[in-house]
């Protein structure tokens, strides 16, 4: 008995084999990719403002992590970062309010590259000044990979598309 194949079904069939062992792989990758190991990162980042946690946001950073808020210079090292955002003068800032909506994400090699749209409701507050800023801008993150194969937060920028006090 002689069989013959036609060269459109083995196609198709190798085809199948392919796709089936691509999509086990990507299922049998789970919760520990890099891609959702950096959704993890950005979320902690936002639930640890929304907590005003220091030491979580502060412990998303590289040490020589660099950052640009929308209209200032950039602060470079996590002991400068810390001072700009933790200030140890008796203010006191509170996070009314952060959401954020991933718009992109690229992972290329050891890098990532996130843009994000913020909305940001914020209050400060020392002896007798208080104010509050109601935020909404546009955020690029750039996470490098760790030689343990964790992710850091390694420069962040942020833009005000709009920007109003409250």
């Amino acid at each position: 008995m002689k069989i013959k194949l036609n060269l459109g079904i083995v196609t198709v069939l190798a085809f199948s084999v392919v796709l089936l062992w691509s999509c086990n792989n990507k299922a049998n990758e789970g919760p520990n990719t890099d891609e959702t190991k950096i959704r993890y990162i950005h979320s902690e980042y936002v639930n640890g403002w929304l907590e005003m946690d220091e030491e979580r946001v502060m412990g998303l950073l590289e040490e020589n992590a660099r950052i640009q808020p929308n209209t200032l210079k950039p602060i470079e090292g996590k002991s400068k970062i810390r001072m700009f955002w933790f200030p140890k003068d008796s203010s006191k800032t509170t996070i009314n309010n952060y959401t954020t909506k991933m718009i992109s994400l690229s992972i290329i090699d050891t890098l990532a590259i996130s843009t994000h749209s913020s909305l940001l409701d914020w209050t400060y507050q020392k002896d007798t000044i208080t104010f509050g800023m109601l935020q909404k801008g546009i955020n690029t993150t750039i996470y490098r990979k760790q030689t343990d194969n964790s992710w850091k937060i390694w420069r962040s920028m942020w833009t005000d598309i709009y920007a109003e006090k409250k």
